[in-house]
């Protein structure tokens, strides 16, 4: 049986974290796109909230691509880092905003320190 990529799991949830972001504010996009793109994102607000909940799906998936070069050459400080940044953000993330996907990061981030941690000391 071969055990699932900690990698490809954070790039699922960088993929559900753009889909989930188009529906809940696509009428925020819908709104800006009515208009100048340029300079149309304030500081705060429901655009600001838009615009930095997509921005952090490509991150997510890319960061789930970087993880998934670490699990293929065996680069388990890269992997144990991974899992400590991924808990303690999903962990964090969980306390102040408990209806959000952060349990998500804390179990990805969860297997990766066990896995990196039985596997060596790197």
């Amino acid at each position: 049986m071969t055990r699932a990529s900690a990698g490809r799991l954070l790039q699922v949830v960088g993929i559900a974290h753009g889909a989930i972001g188009a529906v809940v504010y696509r009428d925020v996009f819908a709104d800006i796109g009515r208009g100048s793109v340029v300079g149309s994102v304030p500081d705060r607000g429901d655009r600001a909230a838009a615009f930095w909940f997509m921005a952090a799906a490509p991150t997510l998936w890319l960061g789930g691509r970087l993880l998934r070069s670490a699990e293929e050459h065996g680069d388990l400080p890269a992997q144990r880092a991974a899992g400590v940044v991924l808990t303690a953000v999903g962990a964090v993330g969980t306390v102040a905003m408990p209806k959000g996907g952060f349990p998500s990061l804390v179990g990805i981030g969860g297997v990766l320190l066990r896995r990196s941690l039985r596997s060596g000391n790197g």
